[in-house]
């Protein structure tokens, strides 16, 4: 029995332990989920901007590349435009400088394959034809050109994938810076190839022109996406003498058709300043734009840490709370199972299903009934019910706890033995939390011993009730019977008019104490055989008092009622008795039955001072007393039985 309740407590902690993981487990896993989505998105941002970050560099080699593609077209075209007589160290020094930057832009593209480097430029095939004079130049001009825009064909495709806008819009105002420093570019190449070759050029004219509009309409962009700092570095730029000089050529050339010849070298120069200044403009927002992808990948790095510092600390506060409630559940565990063992060990307990069978008994149960636990579990209450027991009772006790109320009770069982043992139990519903019941739980006392004294100490007082009883009477020279007779007559008068059972055997044990004032009468009165004296009547009458007064002071009920029986059984109904003169119901209902049952038996039987009366006279003489000395209704009862007291009379006679 010890054994299966320790497995039934260890299964029920591992049970409550494995519920509290799941729950446990459940915020945490919310949690997690949440964080990898949150993650998952900041890592796939800074995946981009890594990317990002990557192109920049790619961008920033391929600016250089342009830029010295644009240099080596400019050159070649006043070589091819002089004959070789001009730029030729120049063009040997620019074409090691555009093979560094391809080289440069190759490695990174090999680097990252993912930065989908399309541009191929045949680079010695058109050196070898620039070199062998085989190309006419503005053939040549048209091959850097277009290689050029291949390169920045590449930078707006990467441009359209950015989703910062901050960077997008700084891309967006570079694209067009890169777009006006190329037409600036494709100017100098062209001018520098008419100036080389000291004669007006239609073909190259036309690309002049048409770059002039290119350079405009870049510029107008440029000005209205640019930041107030870089437009007012572009502004020194476009107000320098240079710039300005280089606007006077191309108005006087091309638009007024003043065909005017200028040094190759000069032109070159001033023209490249320009660029080279532009140049500046453009490492200024690589600058820039590589400032704000750090920022963006360094807020990212932020949140990232921030959501797993955020995700640590929840982590830990759920485990702290699951470990606190985990310590709390498994205190409570313990001090429920002390609880349950103090409850085991000092009361009898036992648990039922809904149908009343037993589906626990603690050891205590089995103790007391003498039925083991494999005898009591699985069958009903009615196995220990005694017969004894109303079905009343039980019916009450039923009502009680399924209307979800708790019942208390003295209830006396059977042992297996066949033996009885009373209990004061308490049976309380066991309700789910939905408020439903699911079983019931009895807490017992064992008060057999307890019944057993009380039982006892009545016997104890009865009977030295009953001994003082048949002690005053000695002193009258009556019967010890009669105070019997008397108690009888009061007990069955008592059980016609429905009064309580505990109140019953409370007149039962008080009645004999009608006369114990008695005692104190002097024998000459008490004995006296012809009739008494005024004065001695007088005297014979405080016997009520005295009597009243031996009992007065107890505050036991069975001793109150015996003050009461003895000062009230000699007043009459009409108010014409002793010792107060009561009347009607303001005489105590246990004087009024203890004064019909008293001279019932001193009319019907034999006295020192007279001789028992015939039955008939009794009966009339109660009858003529009726509503005068008696109360009317235990008249009525008293007459409607009287075959019941006649049956007592002859008992105790």
């Amino acid at each position: 029995m010890i054994f299966f309740q320790q497995s039934l407590k260890m299964k029920k902690r591992e049970n409550v332990l494995r519920q509290l993981r799941l729950l446990t487990m459940l915020p945490l896993g919310v949690l997690l989920i949440v964080f990898f989505y949150f993650s998952f998105n900041s890592y796939d941002t800074l995946k981009r901007m890594n990317r990002l970050h990557e192109q920049l560099k790619k961008i920033r080699v391929t600016a250089t590349l342009i830029n010295e593609l644009q240099q080596e077209r400019g050159i070649s075209s006043g070589f091819l435009a002089s004959r070789g007589a001009h730029y030729a160290d120049a063009l040997k020094g620019q074409r090691q400088k555009v093979d560094r930057a391809l080289k440069a832009l190759d490695e990174i593209c090999r680097a990252n394959p993912s930065l989908e480097c399309r541009t191929r430029i045949n680079i010695p095939e058109i050196r070898r034809e620039v070199d062998l004079f085989s190309i006419y130049t503005s053939d040549v001009f048209d091959y850097y050109s277009d290689a050029i825009r291949k390169i920045e064909t590449d930078f707006l495709r990467m441009k359209t994938g950015v989703e910062n806008a901050t960077i997008k819009n700084l891309l967006e105002s570079y694209a067009n810076l890169i777009f006006m420093k190329e037409a600036l570019g494709q100017i100098r190449g062209a001018f520098n190839g008419i100036f080389s070759k000291k004669a007006p050029d239609e073909n190259l004219l036309a690309r002049i022109n048409y770059a002039k509009g290119v350079h405009d309409n870049a510029l107008y962009r440029f000005t209205a996406t640019a930041s107030e700092d870089i437009l007012s570095k572009l502004n020194r730029v476009l107000t320098c003498k240079n710039y300005l000089w280089v606007e006077s050529v191309f108005q006087k050339f091309v638009v007024h058709h003043q065909h005017i010849m200028i040094d190759p070298k000069i032109w070159w120069d001033r023209s490249t300043k320009i660029i080279n200044r532009l140049y500046e403009i453009e490492n200024i927002f690589f600058d820039d734009i590589d400032t704000q992808t750090k920022k963006q990948s360094a807020k990212i790095y932020m949140e990232l840490g921030i959501d797993l510092v955020v995700l640590i600390l929840l982590f830990l506060t759920v485990a702290w709370l699951a470990n606190r409630i985990r310590s709390n559940i498994l205190k409570n565990i313990s001090l429920l199972n002390e609880y349950k063992t103090a409850v085991d060990q000092s009361t009898i307990v036992s648990k039922t299903d809904t149908r009343g069978v037993i589906t626990y008994a603690n050891d205590k149960f089995c103790e007391i009934s003498g039925y083991s636990a494999a005898e009591l579990l699985g069958k009903p209450h009615n196995i220990v019910r005694h017969p004894d027991m109303p079905a009343e009772a039980f019916r009450q006790m039923w009502a009680t706890i399924k209307a979800k109320k708790t019942w208390h009770g003295i209830v006396k069982n059977r042992k297996k033995n066949g033996g009885s043992y009373i209990v004061e139990a308490t049976i309380k519903p066991i309700l789910d939390h939905t408020g439903e019941i699911v079983e019931y739980i009895a807490i017992r006392h064992d008060i057999t011993e307890v019944f057993r004294l009380k039982e006892e100490v009545e016997n104890t007082q009865r009977d030295l009730l009953f001994k003082m009883g048949e002690i005053s009477e000695a002193r009258s020279l009556e019967t010890g019977n009669h105070v019997h007779r008397v108690a009888e007559y009061s007990k069955r008068l008592a059980e016609l008019i429905g009064m309580e059972k505990e109140e019953i055997n409370r007149l039962w044990l008080a009645s004999p104490m009608h006369d114990i004032g008695k005692v104190a009468i002097p024998d000459s009165i008490l004995h006296k055989q012809g009739p008494l004296t005024s004065d001695e009547w007088e005297t014979m009458k405080q016997h009520a008092e005295i009597g009243y007064r031996i009992f007065k002071d107890s505050d036991k009920p069975l001793f109150q009622t015996a003050a009461i029986i003895a000062r009230e059984h000699h007043e009459r109904y009409d108010g014409t008795g002793y010792p107060r003169g009561l009347k009607g119901e303001d005489i105590h209902i246990y004087g009024r039955i203890t004064a019909l049952a008293d001279v019932f038996d001193a009319l019907s039987m034999d006295r020192c001072y007279k001789k028992a009366w015939p039955m008939e006279k009794v009966v009339s003489y109660i009858k003529e007393q009726r509503g005068r000395q008696f109360d009317p209704a235990l008249t009525d009862l008293f007459l409607a039985h009287i075959d019941d007291f006649l049956e007592i009379r002859a008992h105790y006679s």
